[in-house]
């Protein structure tokens, strides 16, 4: 028990250094001239505190849930603490899962971080109220797997998320295809085909569709705006159906030809995932079947003979 206390205080004592390192990190960064601007430019010019050219000290109401107000600020400072010591490759390559999975939370890769430690020292609590009642084999195996779980969680609910989005948008694509095609043939350009099928749906698909329209606006070419969208969503689909917007308005087709095939075969592929999907049903129904189905019906047909065989060896 002594050792499982003294663990107990050091992960304490280590989330109270590193609060105050983080605290001393943002005052050494804060110098006089901010913080005078910060006094004196925005407060100034706020207009909740400005009542008849004076600034007051205006009430204002707390909005949001204690979740958003106490913890998840607290997740996110911490996590951006943490993120300045994690390897670039690392950060990097989370910023590409949050980006393909939708930003879920708006959630940084800093502050995923921050949620990852958040998960890690509530698994830690856990697996101590276990040990405290008895340290066993059993508990020290229960309190392990209580903590790897909880440090892992984070990670399998971003992978459980990207492969949502990412199915969401396969299944998605052949009716805003449709769609496109639609308004294609009705005189709209493809801009604004994009367009009309953003503003029409509330689908994954169709809001990429705004943003690239968005991008466009801003001065982004097309060509680039589409690209930035298959490297966002990473789905083949997309990556083969830009291309082939690309080509086409390359070499100067239709581009209401081009929809209407795409959506053709974008129908076929997903229909050919549907039947993929439905032969792997046999396999998958193999655990219940063996570990819950299987054992009750030998139970209900050899439960009433197991008394008569044990008397028949018992004479034996």
């Amino acid at each position: 028990m002594t050792i499982i206390y003294l663990g107990v205080v050091s992960v304490i004592v280590f989330g109270v250094v590193l609060l105050v390192l983080y605290l001393g990190v943002n005052l050494l960064q804060s110098d006089e001239l901010s913080v005078r601007l910060k006094r004196y430019v925005v407060e100034e010019n706020d207009p909740s505190r400005r009542m008849n050219g004076n600034p007051t000290a205006m009430r204002r109401e707390l909005s949001g849930s204690f979740l958003k107000r106490t913890l998840l600020p607290f997740t996110r400072e911490v996590g951006q603490l943490l993120g300045r010591m994690t390897p670039k490759n690392s950060i990097e390559d989370l910023k590409r899962q949050l980006l393909v999975a939708g930003n879920p939370l708006g959630l940084g890769a800093q502050e995923f971080y921050g949620l990852r430690i958040a998960f890690l020292i509530i698994g830690t609590i856990a697996a101590f109220l276990i040990l405290r009642n008895a340290v066993d084999r059993v508990n020290i195996l229960l309190s392990a797997s209580v903590v790897i779980l909880c440090y892992l969680f984070p990670v399998l609910w971003l992978r459980a998320m990207v492969r949502s989005r990412q199915n969401l948008v396969r299944h998605g694509l052949p009716d805003a295809l449709d769609m496109l095609s639609v308004c294609a043939d009705s005189g709209l350009g493809f801009d604004q085909s994009l367009l009309r099928v953003s503003e029409s749906w509330k689908t994954p698909i169709s809001q990429e569709f705004g943003r690239v329209v968005a991008e466009m606006e801003m001065g982004v070419s097309r060509r680039d705006a589409l690209r930035g969208m298959a490297d966002r969503l990473e789905v083949s689909e997309i990556s083969s159906f830009i291309s082939i917007i690309l080509q086409s308005e390359q070499i100067g087709m239709s581009i209401a030809d081009t929809l209407h095939a795409q959506a053709e075969q974008m129908r076929i592929e997903r229909r050919f995932r549907a039947q993929e999907l439905a032969r792997t049903i046999p396999i998958k129904m193999l655990v219940p079947l063996a570990f819950l189905i299987f054992p009750a019906i030998i139970a209900v047909i050899l439960g009433p003979a197991v008394p008569q065989l044990l008397d028949l060896f018992k004479n034996f």
